[in-house]
């Protein structure tokens, strides 16, 4: 369960809060007027975070431009029928 705390807390208890982050790797969501407001996290672990979540969209990009592809090489006509693949296939691994 995430830590909760008004953002007064961290006014008056920085020091800690610093050092509960750090020590758990987990955030601390801190509100204002009863409304998540900011977060407070380790260093490290937000660049483990954000480093995650720029390979997911790496991938993610990739995979979208060999989808892109793939439709572009279909719409030109370029495209290899499933039978005749499997039959490269064969004749490739002698099956």
């Amino acid at each position: 369960m995430p830590t909760v705390l008004p953002v007064t807390e961290l006014q008056r208890n920085t020091a800690a809060l610093t050092d509960e982050a750090m020590r758990t790797k987990e955030p601390i969501y801190l509100t204002r007027r009863g409304k998540a407001a900011v977060v407070l996290l380790d260093a490290a672990e937000y660049d483990r975070e954000m480093s995650y979540r720029k390979a997911i969209i790496e991938r993610e990009k990739s995979v979208y431009a060999g989808i892109t592809r793939g439709h572009e090489e279909l719409r030109r006509g370029e495209s290899v029928s499933l039978d005749e693949t499997l039959s490269q296939l064969a004749d490739k691994w002698s099956l």
